[in-house]
């Protein structure tokens, strides 16, 4: 997605920032369901085993005695574990950033526009004021100084966000294959998952179940967001990060119901012999990383742009405040009339709103796991 050009009437405001991402949400780009979304999906890849010692644990006393079959397994899980840990602790907090930016300018706008237009006055008074003139000058060239510093931690966050939905894809390539059919999974499958009719009639029912939930979740983190409260989510085996609320029973009959089967079914795998049981936890598993993988790409590729637009109105604000910079030292007649219809007021008032609303994104950014 391309930046925001600059305006033929340069503006000072917030611009597509204080744009709402869900509807009936806060005025406030970064406000959107795709990061709590992301954050579930990491949440759970980062308890993945990644030994051969935990992935054994993690199935159960019926997992085979030799392992050496699952090193593959292992060597995935690996791989998806390292980029959701740059995720967790370098990515989305980076991301968060890009909120107490916006927050920051907000802070600042009142002190520097203000006296934008007082100067712009002076120097349609007397052109040749220089002391008007640099004053002017610095004031916006602070700005855009800023501007252009925020523009370049979005186009970090952008590119790292980038690089996470590549690593991403690639994770689920090697797990389901090109085509969602293959790769791991189906080897697996193939030869655990799919030799007991007990096991696949419980994967497929976890399956079944886990659609449901996905769904309730989706609409918990819309409520969440309008609401601009704090998303908590709870560990429910062998599903992962279900919306606390679901799991207190308040939220949502069907998924409430689905959550009961799903207890249920951990039951009679634990009815199950060790063998039949292990295997059935090995393609829970397996199968519940897969439907991760390809739940958060349509996140994540809905999350970039976001980034992008908020990237790109730091660059329009830094052009534009650069081109009245020019125009001042070389054209003071025509720099003035540009400058005085700048909505210097009602910027400061957009800025205070959407720096409210950064402000609260921020208290609410991070998802709350209760294990």
């Amino acid at each position: 997605m391309e930046q925001e050009s600059v305006t033929q009437t340069p503006s000072l405001g917030p611009g597509s920032i204080a744009q709402a991402s869900v509807s009936g949400g806060p005025a406030f780009a970064l406000s959107a369901t795709e990061w709590i979304s992301i954050q579930t999906y990491v949440i759970d890849a980062l308890v993945l085993p990644t030994t051969l010692d935990a992935l054994k644990t993690s199935i159960g006393s019926g997992a085979p005695s030799d392992m050496s079959d699952f090193s593959q397994l292992v060597a995935a899980y690996g791989g998806i574990h390292d980029h959701v840990t740059t995720w967790q602790n370098d990515t989305f907090p980076q991301s968060v950033s890009l909120a107490s930016d916006i927050h920051n300018y907000a802070q600042q706008a009142p002190t520097y526009y203000n006296p934008i237009l007082p100067l712009a006055q002076k120097l349609t008074a007397n052109p040749d004021d220089q002391t008007a003139k640099d004053e002017l000058t610095a004031i916006l060239g602070l700005l855009s100084s800023k501007a252009t510093e925020y523009q370049k931690n979005a186009a970090s966050v952008a590119a790292k966000i980038k690089d996470f939905a590549d690593q991403t894809q690639s994770d689920k390539v090697k797990l389901s294959g090109t085509d969602g059919k293959g790769g791991l999974q189906k080897y697996y499958n193939d030869k655990y998952g799919a030799t007991s009719t007990e096991v696949i009639t419980i994967t497929e029912q976890l399956k079944a179940e886990k659609l449901v939930l996905d769904a309730a979740n989706a609409d918990y983190n819309h409520d969440v967001i309008v609401a601009a409260t704090t998303p908590t989510y709870a560990w429910v085996w062998p599903i992962g990060t279900v919306a606390a609320a679901i799991v207190a029973g308040i939220y949502g009959d069907k998924a409430v119901k689905a959550l009961e089967r799903v207890r249920a079914a951990q039951q009679q795998i634990n009815s199950l012999s060790d063998k039949l049981a292990a295997d059935a936890n090995l393609m829970i598993a397996i199968n519940s990383v897969e439907s991760g993988l390809t739940n958060i790409l349509g996140p994540l590729n809905a999350a970039l742009p976001i980034i992008q637009k908020i990237q790109g109105v730091w660059g329009a604000i830094a052009d534009d405040l650069n081109n009245i910079i020019n125009l001042i030292k070389t054209n003071i007649q025509e720099a003035l009339p540009i400058i005085m219809n700048l909505g210097v007021q009602s910027a400061i008032n957009a800025w205070t709103a959407v720096g409210q609303e950064a402000d609260a994104y921020r208290v609410n950014a991070y998802v709350t796991v209760n294990k």
